[in-house]
């Protein structure tokens, strides 16, 4: 539809929090897993709400910098010509216009690299996990797939918006439903498969055996 100032103002938020809530759940999901097997000789326990807790510092400052960018450079939606068209956009208005968007933006992009650089960290240290816990596979997967979307489709927006904004507006709605889709397909599939497929939807115990074996596999993989 046409932009809108009350839509325009929207963006930022649902844009910015769906992307900040789902790399942060990746990170907190796999800070478990490390924190649980970086001392395996003593028996860790970690609760559901405290990675509740993790994911809301993690999500925390990307809040602050959407309230910021909210109340200084506010989103807005104005006429403009483009290609001899008149077209209504997107822009920044508030106390700052047109530059305090784009810098809340990348100020928003850095924090949002920033952790998924941490995501990579933790990727790598948990990587001789048994595999039957390891999921730094999956969730390297899903950054390279937000990474490479990141530094493609940012550039080419900012390109194609000045042209098209309708174009640009395609392309921005394809990178977010795939970034999404292709997340989650990667993280829930294989367990769906395993419990539909494989376990046939039974109760399965897992005993120490399997677990040996898992890690003894893995080690082995990485040498």
């Amino acid at each position: 539809g046409k932009p809108h100032p009350v839509a325009c103002g929207f963006q930022p938020w649902l844009l910015g929090l769906a992307v900040s809530g789902m790399i942060s759940a990746l990170v907190a999901k796999t800070f478990r897993v490390w924190r649980i097997f970086a001392f395996p000789l003593q028996r860790t326990s970690i609760q559901n709400r405290e990675l509740f807790v993790m994911w809301l510092v993690l999500v925390t400052p990307a809040v602050f910098v959407l309230i910021l960018w909210t109340i200084i450079s506010t989103p807005t939606a104005e006429l403009r010509e483009l290609q001899g068209e008149d077209h209504y956009v997107c822009t920044t208005g508030g106390f700052t216009g047109e530059p305090g968007g784009m810098v809340f933006f990348f100020i928003l992009v850095a924090y949002e690299a920033f952790t998924l650089i941490f995501a990579v960290f933790l990727s790598i240290v948990t990587r001789n996990v048994p595999t039957l816990f390891n999921e730094s596979r999956l969730l390297a997967i899903s950054i390279y797939n937000l990474g490479f979307l990141s530094v493609v489709v940012i550039p080419v927006y900012f390109v194609v918006v000045q042209i098209n904004p309708f174009a640009a507006w395609i392309i921005r709605t394809c990178a977010i439903l795939y970034a999404f889709t292709a997340t989650l397909w990667v993280q829930f599939l294989p367990a769906l498969v395993g419990i539909i497929i494989v376990d046939r939807c039974r109760d399965v115990v897992i005993s120490q055996k399997m677990l040996s074996s898992s890690h003894t596999t893995t080690r082995s993989v990485d040498q």
